[in-house]
């Protein structure tokens, strides 16, 4: 029985020292995979921008009730043009699961048109961005105040053309639900255990930009 007993101490310690470091270990992996899925969708919007004289798909938000949490779903031209593919309903209208946010998209903003409840607004979007955006160094902005940073809903005078991002491990974190994110890097996911969402920015130059 009193061997019994240590070989069940050993494992519950054993347990306790594992799991943890296979939970970041997952977390590094999804991680990984979702730098890898931005990428692919980064490629077919600049695609899609190179066959549309420059120009982007625009915004989707909606009121009803089924679409909560679904608004910036990836750009459904995306996928009726064979850029990306199809997703299985409305609230998911391109084939790309945000790896951290289960039957969800990736998300997509862009300053210029918006689709709000089927109805299209132009230059109805608007895109909160930082001042000293895109300095890679120094754009990460102010969490709460609009002083450094403000709204652009033209393409043709916005520094950034699109972002696309992953909610990241901790969907409902203050982080990712600031109203600054995702363009300021103090809404980014920096480290494993750590909230925030990881993103991919097109800016008006045709830069690139990633967070970490």
């Amino acid at each position: 029985m009193i061997e019994l007993l240590v070989v069940v101490g050993i494992l519950a310690l054993l347990t306790s020292i594992l799991v943890p470091s296979l939970s970041a270990a997952m977390e590094r992996a999804k991680v990984v995979r979702v730098h890898a899925d931005l990428y692919g969708i980064s490629t077919a919007l600049i695609a899609y921008g190179m066959d549309h004289d420059d120009c982007y798909p625009p915004v989707r938000t909606s009121c009803n009730e089924d679409m909560r949490g679904h608004e910036y779903q990836l750009p459904v031209e995306l996928s009726q043009e064979g850029y990306l593919s199809k997703g299985p309903d409305l609230n998911r209208m391109v084939g790309m699961e945000d790896v951290f946010n289960p039957d969800h998209t990736y998300k997509y903003n862009a300053p210029g048109d918006l689709v709000n409840n089927n109805t299209l607004i132009r230059n109805g979007n608007y895109v909160w961005i930082p001042d000293s955006f895109p300095d890679r160094e120094n754009f990460d902005g102010d969490l709460w105040t609009t002083d450094d940073g403000k709204l652009y809903n033209k393409p043709k005078t916005s520094p950034l053309a699109w972002v696309i991002w992953s909610k990241g491990p901790k969907p409902e974190s203050e982080k990712t639900k600031s109203p600054r994110s995702p363009v300021s890097k103090r809404t980014w996911y920096y480290r494993t255990g750590d909230s925030g969402v990881i993103c991919r920015i097109l800016t008006s130059g045709e830069q690139i930009i990633t967070s970490p």
